[in-house]
C-alpha cells in the first residue's frame, strides 16, 4: 500500500521516529510530495526543532525539509530567517520557545525550511487550530525525540513510526523495540473521567485508585504490590506518569493476585518498562490500558545506520512484517510490504 493511501482521509497527521536518523525526516518529505501531487496544501509545524542540515546528535548530514507553495508552517522566529521559501508572515500565536515567538507564514515559493514547534501538548492544539483559521490542508506534525505523547489523539488522528537500523547494532532488538512501541500506542482505551481540578499541585501521587471511571483519592499512599497483595476489590489504578521498571520490581517479585487488575495510562509513551516484564506481568492477567490511544498506521524503516552498521534491506523488511500486523514500509528501495 503507498503510504499516501494511509493518510490521505486523516486530518492531522504525526511523525514519530524510534531515534535519531530512523529516516524521519525523509518519509515527512515524501508525504509532503504526494499531498503537493495530489494538489493538497499542508500545514506544517514540529515538536521541538526539525529541518537542519546537519543532524546535532550524529554530526552528520540529513535531510531537509522541503515545502512548496500556498503551503503554511508553524516556527521558531529566529528560524524564520533560515527558511529558503519567498514567505509571507500571517499569524504571531503568543507561543514562546527558546528560539523566539511561534510564528505562522505562509510559503510564496517552493523550498527548504527550518522548524521548530511548541514543546506540549496543548501548544501544539493551540497551533493547529490557529493553522485551520488560514487552510484547510492537512496538519502535519514532525515529532521530536523522546516526544512520542504529541501523537496522541487530542493532537493527531493517526501517526507513522520510523525506525531504523541507528538504533542499535543488533537487528533483533531494534525490531522487538520498535514493535513493542507501536503496541503500546495502541493499547485499548478507558474511558477515565479526570477530575477538573486536575493537574499535578491537586494530584500529586503516583497511583489513584479508579472507582466508577474517576480517581478517588485517599489519605494512604498507594503501593501496587500492597494494593493487590491479597484478594481485593480494587479493579483498577490508574499511573500518574510513567512506569519504570523499577517501579514494578516488588511487583513482579510479589505474590500479588494480578488476574482482571489493570493499570491505566495517559498514554501508552508513559509506559517505559522493558518488553520481558510487560509481558510477564500481562501474562499474569494484568491489563493495559489508556485514556489516549495513538493510531499508528504504518511503521517505515530505514536499513541504513549513521554509525556504520547497516542491516540487510530484505532481512529488515521481513523481520518487521513478522513481528507487526502494521503495513511496514522501507523508506530506502520504496518496497512496501
Amino acid at each position: 500500500m503507498d503510504i499516501y493511501d494511509l493518510i490521505k482521509d486523516e486530518e492531522r497527521v504525526s511523525f514519530i521516529g524510534m531515534c535519531k536518523n530512523a529516516g524521519k525526516t525523509t518519509v515527512l518529505n515524501e508525504v509532503i510530495k504526494k499531498l503537493h501531487n495530489n494538489n493538497e496544501s499542508i500545514l506544517l509545524t514540529s515538536i521541538g526543532r526539525d529541518g537542519e542540515e546537519l543532524d546535532l546528535v550524529t554530526n552528520t548530514k540529513k535531510p531537509e525539509i522541503y515545502v512548496y507553495k500556498d503551503d503554511y508552517i508553524a516556527t521558531a522566529r529566529d528560524l524564520i530567517k533560515y527558511c529558503d521559501i519567498t514567505k509571507e508572515i500571517v499569524e504571531s500565536t503568543g507561543i514562546y520557545t527558546p528560539l523566539g515567538e511561534i510564528i505562522i507564514i505562509r510559503a510564496m515559493s517552493d523550498g527548504f525550511v527550518q522548524i521548530a514547534g511548541p514543546s506540549i501538548a496543548t501548544q501544539m492544539a493551540t497551533v493547529c487550530n490557529k493553522f485551520k483559521e488560514h487552510s484547510s490542508g492537512k496538519i502535519l506534525i514532525d515529532g521530536a525525540l523522546e516526544r512520542k505523547s504529541i501523537a496522541t489523539g487530542k493532537v493527531s488522528n493517526v501517526a507513522i513510526l520510523s525506525s531504523g537500523a541507528s538504533y542499535s547494532a543488533d537487528m533483533e532488538k531494534t525490531v522487538r523495540d520498535t514493535a513493542y512501541t507501536a503496541m503500546l500506542f495502541s493499547l485499548p482505551e478507558y474511558k477515565l473521567k479526570l477530575p477538573e481540578d486536575f493537574n499535578r499541585e491537586n494530584y500529586s501521587e503516583k497511583y489513584y485508585i479508579i472507582e466508577e471511571n474517576t480517581i478517588k483519592k485517599t489519605d494512604k499512599k498507594i503501593e501496587l504490590r500492597e494494593v493487590w497483595a491479597k484478594e481485593s476489590d480494587i479493579e483498577s489504578i490508574f499511573v500518574n506518569g510513567a512506569l519504570s521498571d523499577a517501579m514494578i520490581n516488588s511487583l513482579l517479585l510479589s505474590n500479588a493476585k494480578l488476574e482482571g487488575k489493570r493499570l491505566v495510562f495517559f498514554d501508552g509513551s508513559r509506559i517505559l518498562i522493558k518488553y520481558e516484564n510487560f509481558e510477564k506481568l500481562r501474562q499474569r492477567g494484568l491489563i493495559f490500558s489508556c485514556i489516549e490511544a495513538i493510531n499508528i498506521v504504518a511503521i517505515t524503516i530505514n536499513p541504513f545506520s549513521a554509525y556504520g552498521h547497516h542491516y540487510d534491506s530484505e532481512k529488515f523488511l521481513a523481520y518487521m512484517q513478522k513481528c507487526t500486523d502494521l503495513p511496514v514500509i522501507n523508506i530506502e528501495s520504496n518496497h512496501r510490504g
